[in-house]
C-alpha cells in the first residue's frame, strides 16, 4: 500500500502578495504607535505652555502698572502703579536711608502683585524737603495716603511693614493680595463713602 504524494506547488505571486501585506500591516502598526506618541508629547507640551501662560497672567496682570516712570519734575521724581487708582501713596525716601531700601523692596512686591490698586509717587528727601515739611514729616521713609473719596490725607512718619502696607491697600480699595495672611474682599468700597485708613 502506498500513500499518495502531496505536492505543494509554490505560487510565487501569492507568496509575494503575502509578504507585501505583512509589510503594510507592520508599517501601519509602527506609524500608529509613532503618531500616538507624537500626539501625547504635543499634548504634554500644550498643557505645560497653558500652565506657563496662566502663571504669566497671574504674575503680570497688567505690566504697565508695574513699570516705574521717571518724571521730569523733582517732586515727585518717579511714579508707578495705576494713575487712575482711588488710593494714592506718596512715598518720601532718602538714598542713604537703610529702612528705605527695605521699603523699596516692599513697594516693588506690592506693585507686582496689585499695581492696579494704587498709584505710587516717590519723593526724594534731598529735593523735596519743603514738601515733607508741608506734611509735617521728619523721617524717611515717610508716607502720605490719600483717596478720591476722602479729602483728608493720612501721614505716617517712619517704616511701614509690607503686611501693613498690604492691609491698607486691601482695606481702602478692596484689592486684597493673594497668598497673604489677609481675608479677601470681594466688594469694593461703595462710591461716596469715606474711608478711614488704619495702620493697626
Amino acid at each position: 500500500m502506498s500513500f499518495p504524494k502531496i505536492v505543494i506547488e509554490k505560487d510565487e505571486k501569492r507568496y509575494f502578495l503575502l509578504i507585501i501585506t505583512l509589510a503594510i500591516i507592520f508599517l501601519f502598526i509602527f506609524a500608529n504607535i509613532g503618531l500616538r506618541n507624537s500626539i501625547n508629547f504635543n499634548k504634554k507640551k500644550l498643557a505645560i505652555s497653558q500652565k506657563q501662560l496662566l502663571l504669566l497672567k497671574k504674575q503680570q496682570l497688567k505690566p504697565e502698572f508695574t513699570k516705574k516712570i521717571k518724571l521730569e519734575s523733582k517732586c515727585p521724581d518717579e511714579q508707578a502703579g495705576n494713575p487712575e487708582a482711588d488710593l494714592t501713596i506718596k512715598y518720601f525716601y532718602s538714598p542713604v536711608c537703610f529702612w528705605c531700601i527695605l521699603e523699596d523692596q516692599h513697594l516693588d512686591e506690592l506693585l507686582q502683585k496689585e499695581g492696579q490698586a494704587f498709584k505710587l509717587e516717590k519723593y526724594n528727601r534731598e529735593n523735596c524737603n519743603d514738601v515733607m515739611q508741608k506734611y509735617k514729616l521728619s523721617l524717611t521713609p515717610g508716607f502720605v495716603f490719600s483717596t478720591k473719596k476722602d479729602s483728608k490725607e493720612y501721614t505716617v512718619d517712619g517704616y511701614i511693614s509690607k503686611e501693613n502696607l498690604a492691609k491698607v491697600i486691601c482695606d481702602v480699595t478692596g484689592y486684597c493680595l493673594k497668598n497673604e495672611e489677609l481675608k479677601p474682599k470681594d466688594v469694593k468700597t461703595p462710591k461716596g463713602k469715606k474711608v478711614i485708613i488704619n495702620f493697626r
